[in-house]
């Protein structure tokens, strides 16, 4: 995008502001901290909004709203009457208890892009997760214009989602700010958190702050679990699709005083895999079984906060032939287990200080065998102690995050192809420490905002023997009004890789490997740029978003899928020597076209170009384009809800083919045609029970020929990985979601 037509963009919204009253301000506790997604709404209107973060937030005002409700979960609601042409508000709410369900009629958005964070941040909540199935994390996303995902094995099922025209791999995937599922279960992770355990994800675009860590090359996902403070006593999900999926979630909370609360979290699921809809011999999906349980502890007193969680995940599948004369099987197993704890001290004389600080433990294994050819053992331990003091001065202007960090990965992989075995052994120690200085300067009109905000972010880690890494950070938000933002980021960072379980997916296909050489980890820098824009056009609020990112290595480990030799088909791994760019341009625009219709439409432009030689290439199955839109219908009442969404998916290149047999590249060259995918749902909620039924793939558009060579499983020419598109046609499905309520 030109910048003469940014400049007119800008121009055209700061006049639609001109005809806007726009109401800021802030909403705080007792502590003077600010209170994260509270609502605040105009009475007998649908004009409301959530603040952010720190508290803060921003509302149109129309000339004939004076009356304001202030409402926040464990905090005694509010009622303001706002003076005439009064047009900021802050606010310091009481902690008080609410006997009785309040309904509240503001449309709490759903998904929003934010004014007022200092990074780039997309934010999904409970509300956008009731559009789908939402069945894991990685299926949340099917709203988003921001994230795919990919589909990358035909045999095992394994999923993996896609971020600024990258893997999934480098995205780092973090659960209440802490690193969750790295190293071996790194690809995984992000299908494997259940859906109903999410109560907000916010995707974190480009370089955030170095408190996350520099593991995050593309950028971060951040899930806020349900809290078992705010969850309801008890709530159960069951569901169950035409393709033999079925699913239970189970969620018991109790309080054991007001400081205390505990809740345990339970999921199992289980996949038939009984279909072959391509008719290729292979069945469809894996037959899978994950169970998955958590323990919740928090406790929160005068001076300090904490919890303590503890988590065990078992996913196994199997999947292969369908016919019983020497079959193609394959079998994975995953066992992870995890202790997680956070601690914060608030008793300081002064608010404006507190220290908190991170632990987690896990173990994961991964043991699997890929056909008659490939067999994968794997075992991780990981820890990670983190101490984060902060203080800010000058009422909020300044603000300081600074600490300690350590981590320690040991990990072996052991991969056994055709007799041979090849062991890798991981001992990562780092050990560091971070810097975030945030400064504030000047303010927005007659409003109470920030005009500019600069953070400054460095991290700084020991990450081998003799080698120490520096990942520098900066980014800026600049308010240009009230309903315009402009943002800018730049940084580093970088990611261990795992030479097997990273690419776990190439063991279902039998080409060779060939592992040339690879460096220790991967390094890249990150650039981009965002606009946000929210003007009020007749008495409602369009929300516009453009993302520019830019993404280049220093070094990069390459998965050559090009060059065959005759008969023999490999996969060479090696560090690669020339340049590694990707880049993206996306727009994402949301307007309430009526009263309870929305309209969601969005487009991105991906560009991923590796050089071999003198010779750009692209990387393949990452689609060139994709394009979006999404409808919403929400009742009056609430009791209804409608979500129809359709995705235009772009063409993406084939590995080339040279010297395999003409007839097994049919429909495996060039690039992929591009595709329309469809769903919808319905939910009906009635008092505690919210019914849905829904269909995925609405098209019933499959990849055929998904397996190359699917008739001789056991050839060298064996590849079950090219694929791009779903392989199950039409998914229809139901469910039921029980909340239940204390009397």
């Amino acid at each position: 995008m030109s910048l003469k037509l940014i400049y007119i963009i800008i121009l055209f919204l700061s006049a639609l502001q001109a005809h806007s009253q726009i109401l800021s301000g802030s909403v705080k506790n007792q502590k003077n901290e600010g209170l994260e997604g509270a609502l605040i709404y105009f009475i007998n209107s649908e004009n409301g909004t959530q603040s952010d973060n720190e508290g803060k937030f921003v509302l149109f005002r129309d000339v004939n709203q004076d009356t304001l409700l202030v409402s926040y979960l464990g905090y005694a609601s509010d009622t303001i009457i706002l003076a005439k042409g009064q047009l900021t508000l802050n606010l310091v709410m009481d902690e008080g208890v609410q006997l009785k369900e309040i309904t509240i009629n503001a449309n709490r958005p759903s998904h929003s892009f934010s004014l007022l964070n200092p990074l780039n941040v997309e934010t999904l909540t409970s509300k956008e997760f009731r559009k789908a199935a939402c069945c894991s994390l990685a299926e949340s996303f099917q709203t988003s214009n921001a994230i795919d995902l990919s589909y990358n094995n035909a045999v095992v099922s394994n999923r993996e989602i896609q971020f600024l025209g990258l893997r999934g791999a480098y995205t780092q995937q973090l659960i209440e700010n802490r690193p969750v599922f790295t190293g071996i279960l790194n690809t995984f992770g992000f299908d494997m958190v259940p859906g109903t355990w999410l109560s907000e994800v916010n995707i974190l675009k480009g370089a955030g702050s170095a408190i996350y860590g520099a593991q995050s090359i593309t950028g971060a996902i951040n899930s806020k679990l349900v809290d078992p403070e705010t969850d309801v006593p008890y709530y159960l999900n069951i569901y169950g699709d035409y393709h033999g999926r079925m699913e239970g979630n189970l969620h018991i909370n109790r309080k054991f005083s007001p400081n205390a609360q505990s809740g345990i979290y339970l999921h199992a699921s289980r996949h038939s895999g009984f279909r072959d809809h391509n008719n290729d011999g292979f069945y469809d999906d894996a037959r899978a079984t994950r169970l998955n349980a958590m323990i919740r502890n928090h406790y929160s007193s005068k001076n300090w906060e904490g919890q303590l969680n503890f988590q065990a995940l078992r996913d196994k599948r199997n999947g292969g032939q369908t016919i019983l004369e020497n079959p193609y099987l394959s079998s994975q197993t995953i066992d992870h287990f995890n202790i997680s704890s956070k601690i914060g001290y608030l008793g300081f004389n002064n608010p404006n200080k507190s220290i908190g600080s991170i632990w987690d433990f896990s173990f994961s294994t991964l043991d699997g065998n890929y056909g008659k050819r490939f067999g994968l053992n794997a075992i991780e331990y990981h820890a990670l102690g983190q101490i984060i003091f902060s203080w800010t001065s000058n009422g909020d202007h300044h603000k300081f995050d600074y600490g300690p960090v350590a981590n320690l990965n040991i990990a072996t992989e052991t991969l056994s192809d055709q007799g041979t075995t090849n062991k890798i052994s991981y001992n990562q120690i780092t050990a560091g420490a971070f810097l975030d200085y945030q400064i504030k300067v000047g303010k927005v009109g007659e409003c109470d905002l920030d005009r500019l905000v600069l953070t400054l972010s460095q991290r700084i880690e020991h990450i081998q023997p003799k080698k120490m890494f520096w990942s520098p950070r900066i980014s800026a938000r600049l308010n240009l009004s009230e309903i315009v933002t402009l943002r800018a980021s730049v940084g580093r960072g970088y990611r261990f890789f795992r030479l097997y379980s990273d690419q776990i997916n190439l063991l279902s296909s039998n080409k060779s490997w060939n592992v040339i050489n690879t460096p220790p980890f991967e390094s890249s820098w990150n650039s981009g740029a965002n606009l946000v824009a929210k003007p009020n056009i007749f008495n409602k609020e369009l929300e516009i978003n453009i993302d520019a990112y830019l993404t280049w290595f220093d070094q990069q480990v390459v998965i050559d899928l090009e060059q065959n030799l005759p008969e023999m088909p490999v996969a060479s791994i090696f560090s690669l020597n020339g340049k590694s760019r990707t880049g993206m341009l996306g727009a994402t625009i949301s307007y309430p076209v009526l009263e309870q219709v929305t309209i969601k439409i969005g487009s991105r432009f991906q560009s991923n170009k590796m050089q071999f030689s003198k010779e750009y290439k692209d990387q393949i199955f990452i689609p060139k384009w994709r394009g979006m839109t999404s409808i919403d219908w929400e009742s009056n009442q609430k009791k209804w809800l409608w979500n129809f969404t359709i995705q235009l998916v772009g063409p993406m290149r084939f590995p080339d083919k040279t010297n395999y047999p003409h007839e097994l590249k049919h429909d495996h060259e060039g690039w992929t045609k591009p595709y329309l995918l469809a769903q919808t749902q319905l939910n009906y909620k009635f008092k505690e029970i919210d019914l849905y039924v829904g269909c995925d793939n609405l098209t019933n558009f499959t990849q055929h020929n998904a397996i190359i060579a699917a008739d001789t499983p056991h050839s060298n020419y064996f590849n079950a990985v090219e694929v791009y598109a779903p392989i199950n046609g039409i998914k229809p499905y139901i469910g039921i979601k029980w909340a239940f309520l204390n009397n």
